[in-house]
């Protein structure tokens, strides 16, 4: 898994001519035999460097972490010094060594750091430093032994559109100091303009400065747009960060390959082509557990102790087409019925054996899109494009859960803008048996439904009939922005819900909401 299998300053010794007691046949084997080895090409150690995107550490394992930068100006490639220490100060280094700064990958760094001094469960400080700059001061912690039965803390969140509002969610969650890790569940970034936000928030990017990019470089600066807000770098200073793409890291409600059909197909643009660069700055700007995406696969499992595991999943890149030419808030039976796949023959068997199979206590499942059934009137799903328009495949999976007897099973998920929080059932909705829990942490900035809209007698009408349609649904907050925060332990399990004021700039957190779910139980209760 590691991209550094030796570090960089160790000189490569080449050998002089073999040595023989007779004549060597010019062309013949000793002629080749004797050749010397090819001397490595040493890339230099850079004078200066701006450290501008700060610094990010992901996919942490019990001896092993990914530590991530970027470096601007760089013309050819080059290194820059990577130093881990016990304190802030480094005055307890633990490592030191080059790493290099590719030029073909936009000058950003991925160093996947395996043993040597890294230990279970201990908090670590890094830096990048050229000759005569240094990087912000990053922290991390690595995860703990296979064996341990500590809580397990995870902060997450979704939805972050620049141009709609600021990142103080972020600070409050570089805040919490105790979190192991926070996840990313979905729309990082936004591949064009949907919202008026603060004067100074305007996406200029692309060919047309109206922030609708579709060229590697375009999807390039897009990513160095997002991650230059200072909030957003403090919080991947403060924590080891997974992400895993929804649409908008490609396009709107996009599956496989394919445009979103309720859109049209008549684009003057390859999808595909847009697609490749999407997922190539993704993984540029992410502090992947893997550098190079050879197949762009981003589902996996992280394992945190006996008391939690993490599954990532992709509901994007393997999907079939919607159902209903994707539209929403209309009927639409073969949602239910159709054969379309949402993950993908192989993530889906992957899936259902690596949860059936884990041996943690609680299952966390990242899920972009909403896994509960949300619909407006019986049998009438809201969302076509979420797991209520791929039906029978949510039954099927779940099903297999339920059959095999998996227990503490969650999903913490993105996407609808919207806090919510219930029971998952085999086939979403309440009629059917129970075999989860759902948390969906609304959005960092994205406008949710009481902005969409403005008329407060129509918010009521449809939020009372969401209410009443969906019993599986214990809570709904329409109004706040925010983000979630997940514990595990072995007593039971506690999320709860901050907003934050994505308007002020300064806004502090509110914890909205608070829940508890005990060991081996579906039902979400108040804290």
């Amino acid at each position: 898994m590691s991209d550094l299998s030796s570090p960089v300053t160790r000189r490569t010794v080449v050998g002089g001519a073999l040595a023989t007691g007779g004549a060597v046949l010019l062309g013949g084997p000793a002629a080749l035999a004797a050749k010397p080895p090819r001397r490595r090409i040493r890339e230099p150690l850079l004078t200066d460097g701006d450290f501008h995107l700060g610094v990010g550490s992901g996919f942490p394992g019990t001896d092993e972490i990914t530590l991530w930068t970027r470096v601007e100006g760089v013309e050819r490639n080059s290194r820059v010094r990577l130093e881990v220490a016990r304190d802030p100060d480094f005055r307890r280094t633990v490592l030191r060594r080059d790493v290099r700064v590719p030029v073909v990958r936009d000058a950003t760094v991925h160093a996947r750091l395996k043993g040597g001094p890294l230990r279970p469960g201990e908090e670590y400080y890094y830096r990048f430093t050229t000759r005569r700059t240094a990087s912000d001061v990053g922290r991390f912690r690595t995860a703990r032994p296979a064996d341990s039965r500590e809580p397990v803390r995870i902060g997450f969140f979704s939805c972050q559109d620049y141009q709609a509002g600021y990142y103080p969610a972020h600070a409050a969650l570089a805040a919490q100091d105790d979190l192991d890790l926070v996840v990313c569940l979905g729309d990082y970034v936004y591949e064009q303009t949907f919202y008026d936000g603060p004067a100074d928030r305007k996406d200029t990017l692309g060919a047309a400065k109206d922030g609708f990019v579709l060229t590697l470089p375009e999807w390039r600066e897009k990513y160095r747009l997002y991650k230059a807000d200072p909030n957003l770098r403090k919080l991947h200073a403060a924590h080891p960060f997974i992400a895993i793409w929804d649409d908008h890291e490609v396009e709107d409600n996009y599956a496989g390959e394919r445009r979103d059909t309720a859109k049209g197909q008549d684009a003057p643009y390859d999808i595909r082509e847009r697609r490749r660069n999407g997922y190539l700055a993704f993984f540029e700007y992410m502090p992947r557990l893997r550098a190079k995406p050879v197949d762009f696969r981003i589902y996996g499992s992280v394992p945190l102790g006996a008391t939690a595991e993490l599954f990532l999943l992709d509901q994007r890149q393997y999907r079939d087409p919607q159902a209903c030419t994707g539209q929403i808030v209309v009927p639409c039976p073969d949602a239910e019925t159709g054969r379309r796949t949402f993950l993908g023959a192989e993530q889906k068997a992957w899936f259902k054996r690596a949860v059936t199979d884990s041996r943690a206590q609680w299952k966390v499942v990242a899920n972009q899109l909403m896994i509960m059934a949300v619909d407006s009137v019986p049998g009438t799903t809201i969302n076509v494009d979420a797991w209520d328009g791929y039906g029978a495949e949510r039954r099927e999976i779940l099903e297999h859960f339920r059959a095999r007897g998996v227990r503490d099973l969650t999903f913490i998920t993105g996407d609808i803008h919207t806090f919510f929080a219930g029971t998952v059932h085999t086939n979403g909705r309440a009629n059917t048996p129970a075999v989860g829990t759902e948390f969906v942490g609304g959005s960092i900035t994205s406008l949710g439904f009481e902005d969409i809209i403005p008329e407060a007698t129509a918010r009521e009408t449809i939020k009372a009939a969401l209410r009443t349609t969906n019993p599986h649904i214990s809570y709904a907050d329409f109004q706040h922005r925010g983000f979630g925060r997940l514990e595990a332990r072995t007593d039971g399990l506690r999320v709860e819900y901050h907003s934050v004021d994505a308007q002020d700039p300064a806004a502090r957190p509110v914890r909205q909401a608070a829940f508890s779910v005990a060991p081996g139980d579906t039902t979400v209760r108040p804290a």
